[in-house]
């Protein structure tokens, strides 16, 4: 694997990462429910999605080199 694949893997993971960690702190607050949290898990959703399949297309687009 060569660099490039190597830091759009890990610049792919942390954001993840990020993102989960801030979506699954706001319910740990006593004052916000799940149905005020719900537009945040999925905006954040639709974002992991798209930085997925963004990587994807990157290791489609570059496969052969």
């Amino acid at each position: 694997m060569n660099m490039n694949k190597f830091a759009a893997i890990i610049g792919t993971i942390i954001p993840a990462v990020f993102l989960i960690g801030l979506a699954t702190t706001l319910t740990k607050s006593r004052l916000i429910g799940f149905w005020d949290v719900l537009p945040v898990y999925i905006i954040m959703g639709m974002a992991l999605v798209m930085m997925f399949a963004e990587l994807k297309s990157y290791f489609d687009d570059h496969k052969d080199q």
